[in-house]
């Protein structure tokens, strides 16, 4: 419907609301709505309390990514409360550190035979979004330092797993944020799509830190793995900075990277280096994908 806005006084605007819409919501003199800007948009709501959207899952898979997927992906969808129904202890102990490793805030607050409530408890607010991104982005640069020490031969302890820990829950959060359109950006369609890729890219940096213990790589994989970090870094810089401009790089790097440098070597590594590689592959791979979507963030 359409209203016409009506002057009150030297610079104010008014616009009457629906009685219908009043009606519906027992809203009458003196009462207050919330305003909200949604893009070119003011969405006006009745602020009315609002009970936490929940749901009902069952583990059926012992397999950690089983599990993990569903109760991820029940999270980023926006539910607070989730009532988890499991068929024994081993079950309940993946949800456990699934809870522990992935997802920002939800705890096991009751449990019973066979079954839990999984909530909401300590969850950082929307404002804290862009934070969150920042850190998405800072962890990926960090498992790509621990990864050329570990290549290089350094024997320091490194933690790749805390780290990848550290990104699937930021990650987990931004996306339920996106989900449940608290976060208030354009274009968040492309984002959800440009942090899957970006962490996906990462995945395989991760996997490539399993297949490294004991593995002696060549000057050439080296120079791969700086390839992807280079990447990534001119994909940061590209999406920080919001310079559509850097994105050309990244074409002329797949292209280079892919189908020179990788194709190559990946015919003349052996054993455990061309698992390496492909890992390494993999991940170009992903960040050169995820130039598309950071195109439409950009535009």
């Amino acid at each position: 419907m359409k209203r016409k806005l009506v002057k009150q006084g030297a610079a104010t605007l008014m616009v009457s609301l629906p009685a219908k819409w009043l009606k519906l919501h027992k809203m009458g003199k003196g009462g207050e709505v919330d305003l909200e800007e949604v893009d070119d948009k003011l969405v006006i709501s009745s602020g009315a309390l609002e009970t936490k959207p929940e749901t009902k899952i069952r583990l059926i898979e012992l397999t950690e990514s089983s599990i993990r997927t569903l109760i991820t992906n029940t999270y980023r969808s926006g539910f607070d409360r989730i009532y988890v129904e499991f068929e024994n202890e081993n079950q309940f102990k993946v949800l456990s550190k699934v809870l522990k490793t992935r997802l920002v805030g939800f705890e096991v607050v009751k449990k019973e035979k066979n079954r839990c409530v999984v909530e909401n408890i300590t969850e950082p607010t929307a404002e804290q979004f862009d934070t969150i991104i920042h850190k998405i982005f800072f962890n990926v640069s960090e498992i790509f330092s621990i990864t050329k020490s570990r290549m290089n031969g350094s024997k320091d302890a490194f933690d790749f797993d805390d780290v990848e820990e550290r990104i699937q829950k930021y990650d987990n959060f931004c996306r339920r944020v996106i989900s449940k359109r608290e976060h208030r950006g354009p274009k968040s369609e492309f984002l959800w799509t440009f942090l899957a890729l970006i962490v996906h890219g990462q995945r395989e940096i991760f996997h490539l830190n399993k297949a490294l213990e004991g593995v002696k790589v060549s000057q050439k994989t080296k120079e791969l793995l700086e390839g992807s970090s280079a990447m990534f870094e001119l994909i940061k810089k590209a999406y920080f900075e919001k310079k559509i401009e850097l994105l050309a790089e990244v074409h002329k790097m797949e292209k280079d990277l892919i189908y020179i440098k990788g194709y190559s070597l990946l015919q003349k590594a052996k054993g455990k280096e061309a698992v390496i590689v492909y890992h390494l592959m993999t991940s170009i791979r992903e960040f050169y994908l995820a130039n598309s979507p950071l195109c439409g963030l950009i535009f």
